[in-house]
Formats: C-alpha cells, structure tokens, sequence
C-alpha cells in the first residue's frame, strides 16, 4: 500500500504498526511532506482557515457540533485554535473513511523516582503518533503531550489529535452532560467540564474505557496487543450486520470467527465473511469506517446495548478483583495488567459506574433533540431490564473482613434503600410491555432476596402500567389488522449486571410517562527522552434515526435565518447525523 504525505487532516486511526513499517512511513513522510518542521508554520495555516469575511453576528457563530455529537462553546479559546477546532470537526464530518483512529492504549510508568503512571493512546493518521496523559504530579506529562509535527515543530497546542481523542474521551466519561447543552473548550483540548482528564481515565478504569473506545490495550512491558475481546465481539458483529443477520440472530451468528481467528492469516479463500472478520480486526481504520456507514438500528452501533455491553464489563472486571484478592495467581495477573494502580475495582467502584450508565440512559431516552424511534425506545429498554437482572442475579458471598454491603451490588442499588435504580427510567418506556415477563421475574427474585417496600411498590406499578399498555396496544391491533411489531429481547453471553448507587448523588426524580420523549511503532507508549538526550522513546449517542440535515438546539431557532458554516457550525451530511444518531 503506498503511503501518501502527510498534509492537513490526513488519515487518524488508531492501532498498532511494526517497526519496519513505522520507520518506512516516517521517512517517507519527512521527505514528501510541502512543510518540514524548520519551514515557517504559517505556510499551512490556510489549511484551517475560515472565511471571515462571511461571518455573521450570529449568536451562535461560537458554538461547534463533533462528530460525536457534543457541542463546544470555542469563544474562549485563541483564533488560532478556533481554527484547529472548525477545520478538524468540518473535515471529519465529510464523506469517506475516517481520519483519525485510536489503535492501542497502555498505562506505563515514568522513569522517575515516584514511579508516576502516565496513560499513553496511540493514534494512526498516516504516521502513527502518541499522546501521554500524566497525573498533575507527573514531571513530563502533567500537560497532554502529542508527538505530532504540528505540537512538536510548529507550536500548535492542542494539535488535531489531543482534540480528537479528547472528544472521544468526553463521549464515554460525561455521564451527566445534557445532550443538548454545549461543554466549554479550553486551551487544553478538552472541556472545561471534564476536570482533571487523567482523574476521568482513572476513575472510568482504562481498559473498561477501550472497550468504548473501539482500541485495544497493551500490557505495561509491551507496545503491542492482541484485538481485545471487546472488538473480536464487535468485528463479528459488523460482519453481521453487512451480512443481513436480524439482531435475535445475532448470538447464533459464525461462532467460528471469534475461535479460529488467525491474526496471521488475513485472506481466508473462499470465505468473505471470514476474511473481512480478520481484515476488521487488523485494521482500526476500515473498522471506524464500517461503523460510521452502518444505520443507528444495527446491534454493532446501538448505544443501548453498547451501555448493556460495558456493564457486563464492569461486573467482569469486578469479579477478577475479587478473585485476586483470594488467589496468589490471579493477583500476579491483576497487577501484571497494570490495574493496581488505578485503585480497587470493588463493589463501590462498580456500583458507581453501572449507575453513571443507567443515568446515561435516561438521557439519551428523554432530552434527545427529537423523540426516539420505537426500535430504539425498545432497546432502551432491553438494556435497562437487563441491567437489573444482572445485579439482582448478582451475589456475592462476603469473605473474612469483608461486610455484604461492601461486596454485594444488590444491597448497594437495591437491597439497602428504594434510590428508583432502573425503575425510575423506566417508567419513560412504560409501551414496552415485551418486557413485563421479565420485570416479573425479576419481582419473583426481590421476594426472595428482600427490597425496600417502596421499590417493590413502584415495580408492582410499573408492571401493572405495562400491562394496560399492552392490552390497549393489543384492541388496537385486533381493530386495525395490523400486528404489533415483534422486538424479541437479544441475548448477551454473559447476564449484564448492574452497580451501586452513587453516595454522593441523589438519583433525578422519574419523570411523568406522559412528558414526550423529546500494531505498534517503537515509539508507541514509550516516553521521549528529555531534550537534552537524542533518544526518544460513533457522533452522539442519541439513539434517534439517521437525519438528512443538523437537528436543532431548540425551537428558540424558528423561522428565521440559517447558520453558515463557516461562522462555527458544522453542516450535516447523511453520513454526519448518522453519527452523531449513533454514539462514538
């Protein structure tokens, strides 16, 4: 494949490539490259330039949409980086294969006497680059740090990448950020709402954050992975869905690419599905671009089950602890991964992140720009059901030392006190009555292991709700002809599990039914050198339909003028509100 220079936004991803390909793409870049790094940095600017002379005095010529769907006020920051912001988000949302991937990521350890822990992402364009991202302790990370030409040689901070990935990471952490309210961009890159982004990283746990994040995850000693678990399951699923596979088949799907993938054998003759399976697997790029073309609906780009997915994950990452606070071995191997030093992955951390999920959901089921479609109020749903199965289900036998609040989910969410955990939202979703046999057996379970009168309460009416629905849906049916349309839950290998309530926050009130639902370089996570030595070491989750054209903020933009691009806001291809209707 040849290798184009590297000029403005070209392609970002990111993964991993071998040394010899690395050094390859440098050096070739270097030498084609029109701006070297001692040629005047402003012979690109025009790259992201903007017409002012066309600007406005529109309000809103300030505020900038990503392709994840979050919106930036940029008044704060300097001309020059309002620049970088509209020329990356502008390009980003145009039509073709992505620009930017994130291939690996890894937690490693500074060569200082504090041992400081530093978290590095690599991302791939043309030439691969690294970010690091240090504790405000760190001596050399402490400020995000790319090794990007533009940060390095041309004085451009933040560059493309820190904004990119920065994007990303908001998508994944801000639980409690209001899809229609728009974050603060710093100098820095990212949102003034995040706080400190390597206490965010840190509290989320970094591998449960590369599940999201499509990127996999390397071993503290090494600057390569294997595909993680997490993309085997989504290659399969993106194989699936070109495929025409219906979502209740999808469990049952080609079992043998997940078993007999081969990271050595890439083409598989006489078996297209298997080749692409392995070609999604070896490449980040071709996997975000796969993404971006697929439809809302699909189960591989469904935010809800997405959320379902993570869930499971806390709960695995949860029991690991555990067994590695009984077993020698596998405490070797929790400490081998480098989790030790983000803090316990107990119960209270559990509990917190299941419940940042959980609001999540909510969310996105009712402050959406516009209300959800009835496959996605399903999903919404099966989602939440299966959340409480998971926890409810879950229990966990307390060890010496150890009391059953501190180590059991359900006492946590459910069990000690009525905080409306998944209940509460579901009564936005009380039309999806498929799931009230389930609801039931989950009411089955509360008898037995005990929960608030109160919670049993709101459950006894919810179901109840539930059913009526389904009886008015059902006469409605009966006198039209026309049958309900059948949503068969989707089984997940693993029965998702839920976590605890936050301590600190009180869960929002549930609102009325009724209320409308509106493969690595050398460089690759190994720290340069101080100066003095020449050695270096999917678009917002709204879960809505895909739109022709950028949904509104509010209905305060009536009948009157139009946002030019140019003055701050990104125009909407298709491809673009499919994005931003899926989730990043």
């Amino acid at each position: 494949m040849s290798v184009s220079p590297t000029t403005g936004m070209s392609r970002l991803s990111l993964e991993a490539t071998t040394p010899t390909a690395h050094d390859r793409i440098i050096t070739q870049s270097t030498l084609s490259s029109p701006t070297m790094p001692d040629q005047d940095p402003s012979s690109e600017e025009s790259e992201w330039d903007d017409d002012e002379d066309d600007e406005d005095q529109d309000s809103n010529k300030h505020i900038v949409t990503s392709p994840t769907g979050l919106q930036y006020n940029i008044s704060q920051l300097s001309h020059k980086t309002q620049q970088v912001v509209r020329g990356l988000f502008n390009q980003t949302f145009a039509q073709g294969p992505p620009q930017i991937s994130l291939e690996l990521c890894g937690i490693k350890e500074e060569d200082d006497e504090d041992s400081s822990v530093f978290y590095a992402f690599q991302l791939h364009e043309v030439v691969p680059c690294s970010v690091r991202i240090g504790s405000r302790k760190s001596k050399r990370f402490s400020t995000p740090k790319c090794e990007c030409l533009d940060a390095r040689y041309r004085n451009l901070r933040p560059c493309k990448h820190l904004i990119w990935l920065f994007d990303r990471i908001s998508k994944q952490t801000l639980f409690d950020h209001d899809p229609e309210s728009e974050l603060i961009l710093t100098e820095a890159g990212y949102p003034a709402e995040m706080g400190d982004i390597f206490e965010q990283i840190s509290q989320t746990r970094l591998d449960v954050l590369a599940d999201s994040l499509h990127c996999d995850i390397s071993d503290a000693d090494s600057n390569s992975a294997p595909p993680s678990p997490s993309r085997v399951r989504e290659a399969r699923e993106l194989v699936a869905a070109l495929a025409g596979v219906q979502s209740w088949e999808l469990d049952g799907y080609r079992p043998d690419l997940s078993t007999d993938y081969d990271h050595n054998t890439l083409i598989r003759r006489g078996d297209l599905e298997a080749t692409l399976f392995s070609l999604l697997l070896n490449s980040h790029s071709l996997a975000e671009w796969v993404r971006s073309e697929l439809e809302p609906s699909d189960p591989a780009v469904d935010p809800f089950r997405n959320i379902q997915h993570q869930v499971s994950r806390i709960i695995t990452e949860l029991e690991a602890y555990s067994s590695a606070l009984r077993d020698e071995s596998a405490s070797n191997i929790h400490h081998h991964h480098g989790k030790d030093a983000e803090g316990p992955r107990n119960v209270p951390w559990a509990a917190t992140q299941i419940q940042h999920r959980a609001r999540k959901i909510e969310k996105l089921v009712s402050r959406g720009v516009s209300p959800l479609s009835e496959h996605a109020r399903a999903s919404a749903a099966r989602a939440l059901v299966g959340i409480l199965k998971s926890v409810v289900n879950q229990n966990v036998d307390s060890h010496a030392g150890d009391t059953v609040d501190d180590r059991n989910l359900y006492m946590r969410l459910i069990g000690n006190h009525d905080t409306g955990f998944v209940y509460s939202i579901l009564e936005l979703l009380v039309d999806q009555s498929q799931f009230v046999e389930e609801l039931e057996g989950v009411m089955d379970l509360l008898g037995r292991y005990g929960a608030p009168t109160t919670y049993v309460s709101n459950m006894r009416n919810l179901i109840a709700r539930m059913r009526h629905h389904k009886a008015d849906d059902s006469s409605v049916s009966a006198a039209s002809g026309i049958p309900r349309a059948d949503t068969p839950p989707i089984p997940m290998g693993e029965p998702p599990q839920v976590l605890e309530p936050l301590e600190e926050t009180q869960t929002e009130p549930a609102r009325h039914p009724q209320t409308p639902i509106s493969a690595g370089s050398p460089q690759f996570l190994t720290p340069e050198l101080p100066a003095s030595s020449t050695a270096r070491g999917s678009r917002g989750t709204r879960g809505r339909p895909r739109g022709r054209g950028r949904s509104t903020r509010s209905s305060s933009v009536a009948a009157g003028s139009k946002r030019s691009v140019s003055q701050g806001s990104v125009q909407d291809s298709p491809k673009a509100a499919k994005k931003r209707a899926r989730g990043g």
